[in-house]
């Protein structure tokens, strides 16, 4: 757990101390929040409109709630409905300062380090357009000119710049104070700019609260193992998840919150040998492939994730030795959530320059 998790938890009394002492950061946190807010309102700052129709996956707390898995998700579900979608993201964590066009439905073409780890993990995955950019609504412009018919952006419900006519926000049990004392970017009154909300439950922690509306539609989720994945050649071939009953296992992981991952790989009866666990999006060295490999002699398999996969398959790694947890979403009552969406997109309004009111 890093020091800054211990804060939002209250772990311990220094946890408590450093909660109490970045109370008033949070506070001109929440004004400048509550500011923004209110110039979106007031049409001082205005959305634009993407070419077609826009949804946005987003949440209200940082990093760890599922966000990229559910974008995948809800991109392939509308696909199998006969739509033409495309994800566009901010590209975190990449080297490329515009519009990127990381897929166009045939794989990466573009390394993590250009567009960012969670892109090229989409583009291993998604049959379609994969484009990051800082400005999403220049990403959203060059999806629409590769055919597509519909958007889907990740991590996007603070980017207000670009508007929507589809905000699901996923919420888990974490709640408190604005960051930095606590680990949420807006307050749980920002809903009111939603239109559905998704409860991630996860292995590890309570189920989570619902939101204080509860006009809001409002669904359950969880996120699951669904197999594994081996990179072989550049290619990512599936494996099943029981290879990993009763193996003794190394677990790598470079993501937020990684206990969930930890929970899954106990719960298919993997026995955890050593954990390398790093910040969110890390960038592997050669040093620690070396680390992890000469460790991995002495267990039946490494196992990583999904985003950390799309950097070590640079390294070499001995045939079946590194393998990542596939997961998605099970998403409850998931075709009404489906018939919600499409009806809002199959309605929407025509593009226009600018919108300063509505979803943004």
């Amino acid at each position: 757990m890093s020091p800054l998790e211990a804060v939002w938890e209250r772990r311990g009394a220094a946890g408590q101390a450093g909660a109490l002492a970045l109370r008033p950061l949070s506070g001109l946190f929440g004004l400048g929040v509550g500011a923004r807010g209110l110039a979106y309102r007031l049409g001082v700052l205005r959305a634009r409109r993407a070419p077609v129709p826009v949804i946005s996956v987003g949440n209200l707390a940082v990093g760890g709630t599922g966000k990229t898995p559910m974008t995948l998700w809800l991109a392939c579900e509308l696909r199998a409905r006969g739509a033409k979608p495309a994800i566009v993201s901010r590209g975190y964590g990449g080297s490329a300062r515009g519009v990127t066009v990381v897929s166009r439905g045939d794989g990466p073409e573009v390394s993590p380090a250009v567009a960012g780890d969670e892109p090229v993990m989409l583009a291993k995955l998604f049959p379609g357009p994969v484009v990051t950019s800082p400005r999403r609504r220049d990403g959203a412009a060059a999806a629409a000119a590769l055919g597509c018919d519909v958007i889907v952006l990740d991590d996007a419900f603070q980017h207000r710049a670009l508007a929507r006519d589809f905000d699901l926000v996923l919420l888990d049990g974490r709640r408190g104070p604005l960051l930095p004392a606590g680990p949420l970017r807006e307050p749980l009154s920002a809903l009111s700019r939603a239109d559905a909300v998704v409860l991630m439950a996860r292995d590890d922690e309570p189920p989570p609260p619902p939101p204080p509306d509860p006009r809001l539609p409002t669904f359950n989720a969880r996120l699951d193992a669904i197999g594994l994945v081996e990179s072989v050649r550049g290619r990512w071939q599936p494996r099943p998840m029981g290879g990993l009953a009763g193996r003794r296992v190394i677990a790598v992981s470079g993501v937020a919150r990684p206990d969930g991952f930890y929970a899954i790989l106990r719960r298919w009866e993997a026995t955890i040998e050593e954990v390398f666990e790093f910040p969110d999006h890390h960038v592997y060295t050669r040093e620690q492939w070396q680390q992890i490999a000469r460790r991995g002699h002495d267990v039946d398999v490494v196992v990583t994730t999904e985003k950390d996969l799309v950097k070590l398959e640079a390294f070499p790694f001995a045939t079946g030795k590194l393998v990542a947890l596939r997961i998605a979403p099970a998403v409850d009552h998931a075709a009404e959530l489906l018939d919600a969406i499409i009806a809002r997109i199959g309605r929407a309004a025509p593009p226009a320059e600018e919108t300063p009111h509505g979803h943004q």
